[in-house]
């Protein structure tokens, strides 16, 4: 296999932070990652609203089908029509989301809606939407969402900008200095060191992707500090904090000790004497377990898995463990330090694309791999992977240590790989 062609590069080779030519590009069949109705859905009791063309509400119809959630979820078709006379699009829009809500049994009390591509293209009136929209339901809170995909590759991403507007409608509550609340991910915090000394000092932990009702949701108002875990979640997050003027700290899982060790730090939380060298000795004898249970096998991490893949490549490499191959298409500025460690002291460490044309098909290795992430399972052909997007929740010493843990069960354990990369939301409630 050459270790350097339109797809994939030495990272000796690389260039940061975009190792890989843009252009046409290729989807792989996994769909274990979240998207904007899994997102929106995180908001208890709240409606979604499309209005879009058949063919694009056919993806979104078949995710709320899949979760079970159709009857939390409307459509208005948009037609050829509604494009071609001024001022139709914004009548069938108003008139739409309108019929769609009077045939509910019940009017929601937070509706997100999104307008789409050809909204934008048409130069809609999109103030003017919200605007009737509200005044026809003084009672209900809209959420302004957007699904226009040919944006993609410039500015913010839909669902940085949904995730941002599923916020605003949290509201400025008294402070509680005695609550803090996880914000921005789709993961619920778990196996978390952050969630752990939150609970040694007495804290109330509230968690955006956890919430059991919309009263619960918006009770996060009275939160004295946000923690965000998830790269698409901080503007969100900094936003929220922004306006009800409360401190954040941002700390995606990392598998640098240092980092860990500054960011609990900082937190200004106490934190019981040993913890960190404690955490070290677990993390420690959890890597050397794996290394002894693998010894020399080949290792393919793909950036779904966590924010930080070259984190993860990193400390697994320093500690002895064959990785071969990291399936990203771009590096987060935060893992500079990472790519520029890595080029130096392990510079065949091959990057591959997961969207470039020129390799649509696994490589279906005739070797034993373990991949980390579902996009890596495909690729390398294997049916021994860790099943697992945006960390699982997993922070610190705790999380690093599960992390590993979960590595190891699945060096032993295979999964149905055809059965399981096909299922969309990987967490999500799933009717298939």
């Amino acid at each position: 296999m050459p270790t350097s062609s339109d797809d994939r590069v030495r990272i000796g080779d690389a260039e940061f932070p975009k190792p890989f030519v843009n252009g046409l590009e290729f989807n792989a069949p996994v769909h274990g990652t979240w998207n904007i109705v899994h997102i929106g859905f995180r908001i208890p009791e709240a409606h979604q609203i499309y209005i879009c063309a058949d063919n694009c509400l056919r993806g979104v119809v078949m995710t709320a089908a899949e979760m079970g959630e159709l009857g939390r979820f409307s459509s208005v078709v948009l037609e050829e029509d509604d494009m071609t006379h001024s001022g139709r699009i914004e009548e069938t829009t108003v008139e739409g989301v309108t019929d769609c809500l009077n045939k509910l049994a019940k009017i929601p009390p937070v509706v997100i809606i999104f307008p789409v591509c050809v909204h934008r293209f048409m130069g809609c009136d999109i103030g003017y939407i919200y605007k009737q929209l509200e005044e026809r339901f003084p009672d209900v809170k809209f959420i302004r969402g957007f699904m226009d995909p040919v944006m993609q590759k410039r500015g913010t991403t839909p669902d940085q900008r949904l995730r941002k507007a599923m916020s605003e409608i949290i509201p400025s509550l008294p402070v509680d200095i005695d609550t803090v609340a996880f914000a921005g991910s789709d993961m619920p915090a778990v196996n978390n060191d952050f969630k752990t000394i939150l609970g040694i000092n007495g804290k109330t932990v509230k968690d955006t992707a956890g919430c059991k009702s919309l009263d619960e949701y918006l009770s996060i108002g009275a939160s004295s500090l946000f923690i965000c875990q998830y790269p698409a979640g901080l503007m969100a997050t900094q936003t929220i904090t922004k306006r009800l003027e409360r401190r954040f700290i941002y700390a995606p899982l990392s598998f640098s000790f240092e980092t860990v060790k500054e960011e609990l730090t900082a937190s200004g939380l106490d934190i019981p004497g040993g913890f960190f060298e404690n955490g070290i000795k677990i993390c420690s004898d959890e890597v050397n377990k794996l290394k002894d249970l693998i010894k020399d096998t080949p290792v393919a991490i793909d950036y779904t898995v966590a924010p930080k893949p070259l984190s993860l490549a990193r400390f697994l490499l320093d500690n002895g463990i064959n990785v071969k191959t990291v399936y990203l298409d771009g590096i987060d500025g935060s893992e500079e330090e990472d790519f520029g460690y890595l080029k130096t002291n392990y510079p065949d460490l091959i990057l591959h694309s997961t969207i470039h044309v020129s390799d649509r098909r696994p490589v279906r290795s005739s070797e034993k791999v373990l991949a980390v992430g579902q996009k890596a399972a495909w690729f390398e052909g294997t049916e021994y992977f860790v099943n697992m997007i945006e960390g699982g929740g997993f922070y610190g010493f705790e999380g690093i240590a599960e992390f590993i843990r979960q590595m190891e069960d699945a060096f032993v354990n295979a999964k149905d790989l055809r059965d399981i990369v096909p299922r969309k939301g990987l967490g999500c409630r799933s009717c298939i």
